[in-house]
Order: C-alpha cells, then structure tokens, then sequence
C-alpha cells in the first residue's frame, strides 16, 4: 500500500516560513526548465473511447513556441487578452503556454458557457483571439459575430471562418523571441460568480504561480516529479490552475485526465488502470463512490497516496469509507478563486473529520467580525479573513475596482464564508453568507440565472435561492412571476428549463421552479431574496435535518 512519506511539523513550517518572490519569476520559465527533459511526461489524457493521447513536457513547450508565434503574427501582444475554451487535454496546454509566452493573458472558460455567457465575457475582457475545440461553443461565438471580429478564431480542425489551430501551429516556426516578463505581469483573468451583478473577472499575476507552488504543490498535494497525478476538474475553472498547472506542472509531474463524463465505477477503474499516485476530486465525485460498497475487492488502490478535495465540504463518512476500505487518507483544502489554498491538512497534521484544517504555513489568515476586521475568539463564527497585500491574494477583479473594494474591511480581505476556529488551529466551516449557490461543486450567482429565466417570453420576473437537495447538497430553484396572459404548468416549467439551458450554462438551469404570483421586495423594489430562502429552508427543513446528519448542510437559516 503507498503512503505518504512526508511528514510537515505544522509549527516549525509557519515559524520558518518566509515570502521571497523573484522579481524576473514567471511561469514560462518553469514550463521551458521542466521541457529541457525530452523524456518527461506532460499529460496522458484517456478518451471515453479508449484512445490515449501522450504529451513530453518538450513536445507541448515546442507546440506552445509556435502558437504564440501564431499569435504574435496576428497582431496579438503583451497583456492581450485570449479566450480559452477547451476541455482536459495536451491542447489547452499547448494554448495555454503559447498565450503567455508573448506575455498575453489567458481568459479560460467552461466549454458549457453559451452566447450570453460568452458575449459577455469577451466585451468585459476585451478579448482580442478566441480558442476552441467544441462545436457548439464556436456556434456561439458565430452567432455573435456582428460584435466580434473574426479575424482571431481558432479552431480544432477545420470550420468556416475560423483558422484550423492545428494546421497553423504545424506551420509555425518555434523560433520564437520570448516577451520579457516578470512576477507581476498578467497572467489569467478567471471569471467568478457572485451574490450581485455579472460574473467577475478575477486577475492574478505570474507571481500566483510561485505561491501555488509553495502553498498547493508543496504542502497540500506534496506532489513529487516523478508522479502521475489526477485532478478531476476542467480547464474552465480556476482549480485547473490550483492542481494541473499549480500542483503538478509546477512539479514537473505527470497529469493524468479523463475527457470522458464521471461515473464512479469508471473513476474507480481509472485510479487503478493507471496506478494514480496522488487524486484530487470533488466531494460529490467521492461521496457517489463512496456508496460503493465492495470497491475495495475489485480496485487495487495501491499506489494510490492520497486523495485531496475542496470546494464542497468533505463529510466524516467519505473520510472513514476511504481510510477504511483502501488505507487512504482524504485530505481537505479551502481557498477561492481569489486565492491559493488557504486552509488544508499538510502531510503529517491529524486529520478531523469536518473540518478544513488549519491555515497553510505562509499564509496569514484569521477569524474576523466581518463588520469591523476584529478577530473573533477561539470558538466563535466569523469571517474567514486573509491580510491585505498577501501575495497570494487576487490583483482585483476586472474593470472593477468598486467590486474589489467591498472585499476589504480594514486589514482583512474577506473571503464571504463564515467559520470557527478551535483551540488547536483548525478551522471549521460555519455557512455561507450570500445568495451564491454550491451545488456539486458548482458556484451558480443569482444574476445569471435569473438573467436567463427573464429572457424567456412567457417570464415577467424571478428570483434565484439556493434550496437543500439530498444528492447535491443544494440546488437552484426560481421562483417565477408570469406575464398576462400565461398560465402555470408543468410543461411550461419544463420549457423554461430548456431555455435556460440553451443560452446559459446547462449547470446553472433551475432544478426547481415554483410559480407565484408576486416576488417579495423592499420599499425601493428590491426583490427581498432572504425572504424567499428563510422559506424555502422552513418548508424543506426535513431535508436540512438529513443533510446535517450527513455534514453535509453549510448555511445559516435565517
């Protein structure tokens, strides 16, 4: 059975613990350090229909010369912005380093997004090329054509009005003169959702790469060079850089990815067909297989060192089935979009079920009274709280510096979740204090949601809440007020559903949609959404039971 090796001593790790951020780092430099190894492994990326496609370190940097020299032809500069929409595979590497190599900023996206997701992310971005591989995706893109050039398509393959990525990347030279960069040049703008307004574009520098490097290779993951290692996730989220890129890569390790849709008996297969040393999944991901009983007398796990989650909370149960069935330890981490991990259990810390573990040495954080930045006492909810300037920290959200100012409270960056800390250090996870819904893992905002439903023709207004799901934890539901002359039904609940799906991400539709006749708003005409929530959680309130038998409940009530 593989274990872990390291073992941290926590406080000797935070009291020698010091930042030192290179000026001149950057991470092409790493990329090309790790690619002088012609023998070194990138990515293996397996198919749901069996085809397996490997990628050297060397292969993927040369690749990535000549698509910024692509790039670089095409008028595209330093701190342009380049759209990324592309799944798990050597292609969104090859893309991915090419873009930075010219010193552009990538803006990578979920391939579920649809036309309003898109527009809107190209204009807020000012996104100068666009990538993709799905051909629903760039059916979007096409559809928006009258507000955005074509000039800067690529495709995988061939398509009409779009350059064939591929072809112009196996004509390209890789003599390419690399742009001069340092720590706190652009380098990715995610975009992330909130309680208000339109998703936020989430800026973070080249120097987020060295803190992913000290903070989730070395003391969250551990990751070794010689590893070959899983995060489930998609390019499109910000985890892609947290573990892919920041865990592994930044190791010179292996990626392992699976391109095909989770399913818990075929994740099972894949940990042991490929001998994964080190996974990181989703709680949801782990909870379904852990509901596998005899997984253990059919999956040898044995090189498997550890399994690592964030995201969701992580239940006593998944730990216990994982310790238990395979001798493996599931380790949490907590960050943001906004952050690197800022809270998880290092090597060598006792695990407690529940909870997140204790801040990662180099990480200054606290418990906060969200109204003042006071810290709280040893025991008692408050605001989980980063100081201000720490390097890990985001450069702001896009364009908007407002929204980047409400984040702070004196000396504190607010992270938004509440939580406790016991006398030991570790930190337990209270609630959220916001709208935004977690549903198997996915961060869903109420703007979007309800900016979908209302386009639909038969809706006057909605509101989005967050309501308590058995499997899921939560999901979306709306409550819709008709126009004049529309009645409720069934098929017509189903019909907004659909509609949803086609112009916004399938995984912000609502699972749930309940008709009434007027929404509850302030005096001013705001829709009171806590009004809406309080009830939804009162007339579910068997299911909170259930949930919080499970650990699985994480919001307050009222």
């Amino acid at each position: 059975m593989a274990k872990e090796l390291t073992v941290f001593d926590y406080e000797a790790e935070r009291t020698r613990f010091t930042w030192d951020i290179p000026e001149d780092y950057n991470f092409v430099t790493v990329v090309r350090r790790w690619a002088e190894d012609r023998t070194k492994l990138m990515a293996i990326t397996e198919h749901p229909d069996g085809t397996v496609e490997r990628a050297g370190y060397r292969e993927v940097w040369e690749n990535a010369l000549r698509f910024g020299t692509v790039l670089r032809d095409s008028g595209i500069k330093k701190g342009d912005r380049v759209m990324v929409l592309l799944p798990r595979g050597t292609d969104i590497y090859t893309a991915s380093i090419g873009i930075w190599a010219i010193g552009a900023v990538a803006v990578p996206c979920t391939v579920m997004l649809r036309r309003a997701d898109i527009d809107y992310r190209v204009k807020d971005a000012g996104i100068k090329a666009l990538v993709t591989s799905n051909a629903t995706v760039a059916a979007e893109v096409d559809a928006l054509s009258s507000t955005y050039s074509r000039e800067n398509r690529f495709f995988m393959g061939q398509r009409e009005g779009w350059r064939d990525f591929r072809q112009e990347v196996r004509s390209a030279s890789c003599d390419l003169a690399l742009e001069k960069l340092t720590a706190t040049d652009p380098l990715v703008i995610n975009y992330t959702s909130g309680t208000t307004g339109a998703p936020k574009g989430v800026l973070h520098t080249h120097s987020v790469m060295y803190c992913y490097d000290r903070l989730n290779r070395y003391y969250w993951w551990d990751t070794q060079s010689d590893e070959l290692c899983w995060g489930t996730t998609e390019p499109g989220w910000t985890k892609w850089y947290w573990a892919p890129l920041g865990a592994v890569v930044n190791a010179g390790a292996t990626n392992f990815h699976y391109a095909g849709r989770f399913e818990p008996e075929k994740f099972f297969a894949l940990l042991a067909k490929w001998r994964i040393n080190r996974a990181c999944m989703t709680a949801t991901e782990l909870r379904t297989m852990a509901a596998i009983d005899d997984a253990n007398e059919r999956y040898d796990l044995s090189d498997l060192k550890v399994l690592l989650t964030a995201g969701e909370p992580c239940t006593p149960g998944i730990i216990r089935y994982f310790a238990e069935k395979f001798g493996i330890a599931v380790r949490e981490g907590y960050g943001q979009t906004e952050t690197c991990v800022v809270a998880c259990t290092i090597p060598g810390m006792a695990i407690k079920p529940g909870s997140m573990g204790r801040f990662t040495p180099g990480v200054e954080g606290a418990i906060v009274d969200p109204e003042t930045g006071t810290r709280m006492p040893v025991g008692e909810k408050g605001m989980i709280a980063i100081a201000k300037g720490h390097p890990m920290l985001f450069k702001g959200y896009h364009n908007k510096p407002g929204k980047t100012a409400e984040c702070y409270v004196g000396a504190w960056y607010l992270t938004g979740d509440l939580a406790r800390m016991d006398e030991a250090g570790y930190i337990w996870f209270e609630s959220r204090a916001d709208d935004v819904s977690i549903s198997s893992g996915y961060r869903i905002g109420p703007f979007e949601v309800e900016s979908a439903v209302n386009s639909h023709e038969a809706v006057l207004e909605s509101a989005m809440v967050p309501s308590p799901d058995l499997l899921r934890g939560e999901i979306v539901k709306v409550f819709v007020v008709l126009k004049q002359g529309y009645e409720q039904s069934e098929a017509l609940a189903q019909d907004i559903q659909q509609h949803v799906k086609l112009i916004t991400a399938p995984y912000k539709y609502p699972r749930e949609i309940e008709f009434v006749d007027e929404l509850p708003k302030t005096i001013s005409g705001k829709i009171k959404r806590k009004e809406l929530r309080i009830r939804e959680f009162e007339r579910k309130s068997k299911v909170i039971e259930k949930l919080k038998e499970k650990g699985l409940w994480q919001r307050e009530e009222q």
